[in-house]
């Protein structure tokens, strides 16, 4: 069975399908888009599986271009800003 096939993954998964900021990034996420858009909503380990991380441990939502593009590093929260963009 795959990793993400696993039913405690898939639960995790469901738990946080209703937060729509990535937590890479901070920016708001669609989560209308299709699978294969770069901005849409992805499932990520805050734990990467190669560090130790479980399938089943904790997940965050993301932008799929922020997941893929941190690559292997473990990412630090971002600072929220006092000014208004």
């Amino acid at each position: 069975m795959s990793r993400t096939g696993h039913r405690g993954y898939r639960r995790n998964r469901q738990r946080i399908r209703d937060q729509d900021v990535c937590h890479i990034c901070g920016q708001w996420i669609d989560i209308e888009l299709g699978p294969r858009d770069p901005m849409a909503w992805e499932a990520d380990h805050i734990v990467p599986i190669h560090l130790g991380g479980s399938n089943l441990g904790e997940l965050a939502p993301s932008h799929r271009s922020c997941n893929q593009g941190r690559n292997r590093r473990v990412v630090q929260p971002p600072v929220p800003h006092a000014r208004k963009w």
